[in-house]
């Protein structure tokens, strides 16, 4: 179990995308699986969500970093892949990812 950082009425939309990234790698990576793709429409907080560097939502990153390192560490075969897909373009496949993320 995991305590939030701030009380709901402080996040911004920033930390509760970076903690929705957060949520689907570790989750992803619960499983036995060598590709994660993440759909997101806002890649630049998916860039954020790997950068181990210095930032106010470091915390969230540096927990998807980790994830990630034992996720590469052993396999080369393993990946992930960020898709980049505008929630106003309406893709089937982003509502039902969106669905399935928001209703975890």
């Amino acid at each position: 179990m995991s305590l939030s950082k701030a009380p709901i009425e402080q996040s911004t939309v920033l930390d509760v995308r970076l903690f929705a990234i957060r949520l689907d790698v570790v989750k992803a990576t619960s499983f036995d699986i060598k590709c994660i793709i993440l759909i997101t429409d806002f890649l630049g907080v998916a860039r954020r969500a790997v950068n181990a560097f210095v930032h106010l939502e470091q915390t969230y990153s540096l927990i998807v970093v980790y994830t990630l390192r034992d996720f590469f560490t052993g396999y080369s075969d393993h990946s992930i892949d960020f898709w980049d897909c505008l929630s106003k373009a309406q893709w089937p496949l982003y509502f039902l990812v969106h669905e399935d993320t928001t209703n975890t």
